[in-house]
């Protein structure tokens, strides 16, 4: 089930925020149910477009309820394998199927933006559903850095996709679907400057006296909500040569 290539963002990439055995979550948990779509913890939809800043995959481990984690091996089957050889037999939860299952499992975790409010959510899970969500994201990122750089984040809509499971059938699974909207940060927003002054000569006697007071000019209209992508800037289109590796021979 291992999804790590080379090049594969890891906890040591550049992420601002503490990730550790004890802290991955950040913000408000983002869920995904067949039933219910996205939500958040509270079970109230949460926005269906937002800026993915990061994303990686670890190891957790449920005990008592509470989610333990392991972010700083590099993830493989083999360390897998290690870390459920680890725990002692009995200690190992009992499934759906009413068998134990291996305590250790593979977890895809994604960091979201909500474009209005700058809210952070948390989507994470171990399931088949999520590694390939995982991947695909994987995948749109390792082409995007090749050709645009590393620091560079996607607008993806919050969907979900079919697949089908050797084990309970056509299922569906939660997706995260880059737009073509592609961002860099460091955007810098000219300030408007203030007119200059005119210089000119005295003013003439002959001009009459304001007699009463001006009237002042309507307010201006609000301007919209600022998002987080006005702070943000597009990165450039990947081209048709860009797409097939080489440049179109009329160009």
């Amino acid at each position: 089930m291992n999804a790590i290539t080379p090049g594969s963002p890891s906890r040591h990439g550049d992420f601002p925020l503490e990730i550790s055995s004890t802290r991955v979550s950040h913000g408000t948990p983002a869920r995904w149910t067949e039933e219910k779509g996205w939500l958040d913890r509270d079970g109230v939809a949460i926005p269906d477009t937002m800026l993915l800043v990061y994303y990686f995959q670890g190891f957790r481990r449920w005990v008592n309820k509470r989610a333990t984690y392991n972010v700083d091996d590099l993830p493989s089957d083999s360390k897998l394998d290690e870390l459920n050889a680890s725990v002692p037999h009995a200690e190992w939860p009992i499934g759906l199927n009413g068998e134990r299952e291996k305590p250790w499992k593979f977890v895809f975790v994604f960091y979201l933006i909500d474009l209005m409010t700058g809210t952070m959510f948390t989507y994470e899970h171990d399931t088949f559903g999520a590694l390939l969500c995982y991947n695909a994201v994987h995948e749109a990122m390792t082409v995007q850095h090749m050709l645009r750089g590393t620091n560079i984040f996607p607008v993806v809509h919050l969907e979900k996709r079919p697949w089908k499971s050797s084990r309970f059938g056509p299922q569906m699974r939660a997706h995260l679907q880059p737009t073509g909207d592609w961002r860099t940060p460091g955007h810098i927003q000219s300030i408007p400057q203030a007119p200059a002054l005119q210089i000119g000569g005295p003013t003439p006697t002959t001009s009459p006296a304001p007699t009463s007071t001006p009237t002042p000019p309507p307010a201006a209209a609000a301007s919209p909500s600022s998002t987080i992508l006005d702070h943000m800037t597009p990165v450039k289109p990947v081209t048709v040569g860009e797409e097939i590796a080489d440049e179109l021979p009329w160009k």
